[in-house]
């Protein structure tokens, strides 16, 4: 069994926070605390296509940091 792990932290941009909390109070769906999950998805997709990595299994663990940061942990098995 080859496991593998990759994490990354993602911050929130303080300006794009205001945004969002604006949309929010107008009653748009997407909050910032979701775009900052889909952009550390993303920077991990990204980097298992940038090594070629193949997986047969994965699972994703999304931890708040602080008020303004998440961990997001991608572990799994590769074929």
């Amino acid at each position: 069994m080859r496991m593998i792990n990759i994490t990354k932290v993602v911050t929130k941009n303080f300006l794009v926070d205001f945004v969002s909390r604006f949309q929010n109070l107008v009653g748009l769906n997407l909050t910032y605390y979701e775009k900052m999950v889909d952009k550390g998805i993303k920077e991990i997709e990204d980097d298992l296509r940038e090594q070629k990595i193949n997986l047969k299994w994965y699972r994703y663990q999304i931890s708040q940091l602080t008020n303004g940061a998440l961990v997001i942990v991608l572990y799994g098995e590769k074929v």
